[in-house]
């Protein structure tokens, strides 16, 4: 007997966190909602709000600032330490809790 179940939404996990390219340059700070909303804050002082979606532990921007420089990426969560990285128009970016 076969017995579909729902696939259960993976959503990323909500936080303050600190944004750095590759060269350890911060860019921002990206605070995630629930439900995919965020806020980001960058270096410059620009920032915008937005959502992002989710499947499993992949995550695009679909709209706000960050959609509007394609950040697309996976995110992890190995004992509490979250981490998400980014591919971005301008390189990768990795987002991490600060501490």
């Amino acid at each position: 007997m076969l017995v579909a179940t729902p696939a259960l939404a993976q959503f990323p996990p909500p936080g303050l966190y600190a944004c750095a390219a590759d060269d350890d340059v911060v860019v921002g700070m990206l605070t995630l909602l629930v439900a995919g909303d965020y806020q980001w804050s960058a270096a410059d002082g620009s920032g915008g709000e937005g959502q992002i979606s989710s499947a499993g532990n992949s995550v695009e921007a679909i709209s706000g600032p960050l959609d509007l420089q394609h950040w697309v990426g996976r995110f992890a969560d190995e004992a509490g330490n979250v981490t998400y990285a980014f591919e971005t128009d301008t390189g990768p970016v990795t987002c991490t809790l600060p501490g």
